[in-house]
């Protein structure tokens, strides 16, 4: 089902503002948006605000805002603080609609959140890992599951409140009653069936691939290979960190003839409906800053110990507001399949 098209207001010019879009999350909204805006309204512009000054902050709010999308994927104390700049101009001057973006249960005002899982975008950083030693090494158990997220999910979903006063978020009967939106898909996957979805994608094409085994990683082990993949590395620091994780693994496999003859049969099957991702989907090394990294080691501790995390939203609130079922991290690899194998090293 394909998803709703936004009802945007025209009668006057009005802004979003979304804050931190230098972060992964912020840039790749701000892109969405604006590709939104410009299928329905040719006359899109935007400008920057520097959130170290109030004053600023407070020209842009004045009577122009149509929703804020507070994304503080930041802990920085400097970030931080300008962050409640914000959100206290907002409150003064009564910006009518807030989306929030939180792993936890940030709240403001008339709001409502959008808890974010592991973003799928993420893996494209273990492709050094999978090319190198045929391994997806993660700090959670083999059966831990980890719940993650399609950015496109993301991005419509926040679209259709951002855009929009009659999405489904903002209905009267629904908000009174919830407020706060789990975005995941469904189901979740253990670190071995992530796996195993990897390596059931890349032999979709045929031809030899080695198996692609699950290791449970340290945390140590996990912040440092993301270091390394942040600066860019191709030193022998990261060969040394990939050797020693992987030291206990077994010999690559060679596919037998009759595997290989049906993956070649079945790849025609699934090339019609395959899309790949959007390249402004991408991540860059850059968006692995420290506070990121952080963030990704606590999704790993939440699949670790899913008890510390009230379940408030359904399994169905991705569907609800874009009409369509979420994309499932075994879809992702199967349509990305090509950036996880030869030489796409981001």
């Amino acid at each position: 089902m394909s998803l709703p098209v936004p009802v945007i207001d025209k009668k006057k010019s009005k802004y979003i503002l979304i804050t931190h879009c230098d972060s992964y999350l912020g840039r790749i909204l701000a892109i969405h948006l604006a590709e939104e805006i410009s299928k329905h309204d040719k006359k899109k512009h935007w400008f920057e605000v520097d959130y170290e000054s109030q004053k600023m902050i407070t020209e842009a709010m004045e009577g122009h805002i149509k929703t804020m999308i507070f994304n503080p994927l930041t802990d920085e104390d400097r970030l931080v603080m300008e962050a409640m700049n914000v959100l206290d101009v907002a409150r003064k001057k009564k910006i009518g609609y807030v989306v929030m973006v939180s792993l936890q249960l940030d709240q403001y005002g008339k709001w409502v959140v959008f808890r974010i899982s592991f973003i799928q975008q993420y893996l494209y950083f273990w492709t050094k890992m999978i090319e190198s030693k045929a391994m997806m090494g993660m700090p959670i158990a083999q059966t831990d599951n980890l719940e993650t997220v399609h950015v496109r999910d993301i991005c419509d979903c926040i679209a259709q409140a951002a855009l929009t006063k009659k999405s489904m978020v903002w209905d009267a009967h629904v908000y009174l009653k919830k407020r706060v939106y789990d975005l995941k898909s469904v189901p979740s996957f253990t670190l071995y069936n992530i796996t195993k979805s990897l390596l059931d994608s890349l032999k979709e094409d045929g031809g030899k691939v080695p198996d692609v085994h699950s290791v449970v990683l340290t945390e140590e082990q996990m912040r440092n290979y993301l270091k390394l993949v942040a600066r860019g590395s191709k030193s022998k620091e990261l060969t040394h960190l990939l050797d020693s994780a992987s030291v206990n693994l077994p010999p690559a496999a060679k596919p037998g003839l009759v595997q290989n003859t049906v993956y070649c049969l079945t790849r025609l099957l699934f090339a019609q409906t395959r899309e790949e991702d959007d390249p402004n989907w991408y991540p860059y090394p850059d968006d692995l800053t420290p506070f990121s990294i952080e963030l990704i080691m606590s999704h790993f501790q939440l699949a670790r110990n899913p008890q510390w995390m009230p379940v408030v939203g359904r399994p169905t609130d991705i569907r609800d507001i874009t009409g369509r079922d979420p994309i499932a991290v075994s879809k992702f690899f199967m349509n990305n399949r090509r950036r996880f194998r030869g030489n796409n090293l981001i």
